[in-house]
């Protein structure tokens, strides 16, 4: 049975590097397949575990160019009442095929988002990933309910309605006189200071489009966040709980 260090790696260091290769291939040729693995792993274990990591980072890159995740276009936080992952996505799905144009690499994200919790906590880290997104800009639209319009528009996470009711009366009048029968107004304060009545928000708790997929009864109000930036898209949707 041969000494433990037996097959150490004893190629002398000032060899010519064509004759370090040619004497290691022949050590590792008359290892026993055990020995063979041993050795390999004990000398070339960070080049194995290297080469497998650059693999793994040259794969990730080549997928993300071949296969890049879809842009997202509308997010909207529903934050009143609740939902079941079955009605928002029944709903995600209806808004991606009237919005989205066909083989468009963009999504539309609908996500139940509740910031009070009975946990301390919890609710602080939900007030601080809110904060965050905002921040961000990755929130567009809020579905709140009454309570939540006053302490949203009051903190300054949504806007007055008025960029997205314009769009809407360009793009479909009608739809635009449903609307102004259920704007919701409040309190707001401008980034120079002055506070008056905007319209912050629309009822849209009796949407047809909402009924047919069995959102329960309670208040639903739109509104804007106040880093949207997708305006369009926001009042295309907006549209569509009034068809």
């Amino acid at each position: 049975m041969p000494e433990e260090n037996e097959f150490k790696n004893d190629t002398p260091v000032n060899a010519p590097l064509k004759e370090k290769m040619r004497m290691e291939k022949r050590k590792i040729r008359e290892m026993p397949f055990k020995k063979k693995c041993e050795y390999i792993w004990d000398y070339y274990k960070f080049h194995i575990i290297a080469g497998i990591l650059i693999l793994a980072l040259i794969g990730s890159v080549i997928n993300s160019i071949v296969n890049p995740r879809p842009q997202n276009v509308l997010f909207i936080a529903w934050s009143t009442g609740f939902a079941t992952d079955e009605q928002l996505t029944g709903l995600t799905s209806i808004m991606q095929y009237e919005i989205i144009e066909e083989k468009a690499n963009e999504s539309i994200e609908i996500t139940l988002f509740h910031t009070m919790s009975d946990d301390p906590s919890l609710n602080s880290a939900n007030i601080q990933r809110l904060a965050a997104m905002i921040a961000a800009g990755m929130i567009d639209v809020f579905i709140l309910d009454s309570e939540m319009i006053d302490e949203y528009s009051s903190v300054g996470y949504i806007q007055p309605m008025d960029p997205v009711l314009e769009i809407i009366q360009s793009l479909n009048p009608n739809i635009h006189s449903r609307i102004n029968e259920e704007l919701i107004k409040a309190n707001y304060t401008s980034v120079e200071g002055y506070e008056s009545e905007q319209i912050m928000g629309i009822d849209i708790s009796n949407s047809r489009l909402l009924k047919e997929l069995n959102f329960f009864e309670f208040e639903k109000y739109f509104s804007l966040s106040i880093t949207a930036e997708n305006i369009e898209n926001t009042a295309h949707a907006l549209i569509m709980f009034f068809e």
